[in-house]
């Protein structure tokens, strides 16, 4: 199985994006790790997978995504959490880089939001075995 190595973190502006429900879609754009193309990408929960699912098949480390701040440590160790955290996969024609996009969907007092937690630039994968097929 392949393990995904972090190459960089795309740093953004802003991290929370209100939705209406659990179901909504959140078209999102961030700029390349490369440079200045514009990538867009629709993040829901129908097209991610729990970010667990990829620690459990040992494909990526909680040591890793904490050193790369996801969240921290005793976070991402405690097993209620890891249900919280989402990804998706994005390989954008304009480019050939790979994305690993961690989020999540919340519900606080009634209001819903997604929670970007971080995009990282990964080296090109060619075999994921949890891969949602609209992942990419």
């Amino acid at each position: 199985m392949n393990e995904i190595h972090l190459i960089k973190k795309i740093q953004l502006g802003k991290n929370s994006f209100p939705a209406e429900n659990f179901y909504s879609k959140l078209n999102f754009s961030f700029y390349c790790g490369n440079g200045g193309i514009k990538h867009e990408v629709i993040l829901s929960f129908e097209t991610s997978v729990f970010l667990k699912d990829l620690i459990e098949n040992g494909q990526i480390t909680i040591e890793t995504l904490a050193k790369h701040q996801v969240s921290k440590l005793e976070n991402l160790k405690n097993d209620a959490n890891l249900f919280f955290y989402r990804y998706q996969l994005l390989h954008p024609k304009e480019c050939n880089n790979t994305y690993l996009i961690i989020f999540h969907i919340d519900e606080y007092r009634e209001y819903w939001s997604f929670f970007i937690y971080g995009i990282f630039e990964i080296e090109p994968l060619t075999n994921i075995k949890t891969l949602h097929k609209n992942s990419l």
